[in-house]
């Protein structure tokens, strides 16, 4: 009986001691993967200002496209909400409990015509980038 007791007292002891570091590590994954696609849409919005001539608004131009996925609440990733800000010409996200993280686009006038483009559950998603010339050059960035 007492070998039993020891044996799960040892076990809570040890989930104890190890639950912070698998907390931090589902949290250090889903922001290395939030990073990466904010990055991939810094590098989507650069290359079409390098590369490509703006049109007039509403007129099909050269676009990228960037897809991307939110990751779902599990054992090695924590929930999380990213969004677009064309007031401030940036990327951010924040992780569930925790602070916001932004990235600001430098050099780029990122425009959201219907305000912050926002994605907040799990799932599959598409923007939309383009180049357009309306009172200067402008990323527009949409949900595809």
């Amino acid at each position: 009986m007492i070998r039993a007791v020891l044996a799960v007292a040892l076990t809570v002891a040890l989930l104890a001691a190890v639950t912070p570091a698998i907390d931090e590590g589902r949290e250090r994954r889903t922001a290395i993967h939030l990073d990466d696609v904010a990055d991939r849409i810094d590098r989507a919005a650069r290359s079409l200002r390098a590369h490509e001539d703006p049109t007039p608004p509403n007129v099909a131009g050269a676009r990228r496209i960037v897809r991307f996925r939110l990751p779902e609440r599990s054992w090695t990733t924590v929930g999380a909400t990213l969004w677009i800000d064309g007031e401030h010409d940036a990327v951010g996200y924040r992780l569930d409990g925790h602070r916001t993280r932004r990235l600001r686009l430098r050099g780029v006038d990122v425009r959201t015509p219907d305000g912050r483009v926002v994605f907040d559950r799990a799932d599959r998603y598409r923007l939309v980038l383009s180049l357009v010339e309306s009172g200067g050059v402008g990323v527009v960035v949409t949900r595809g």
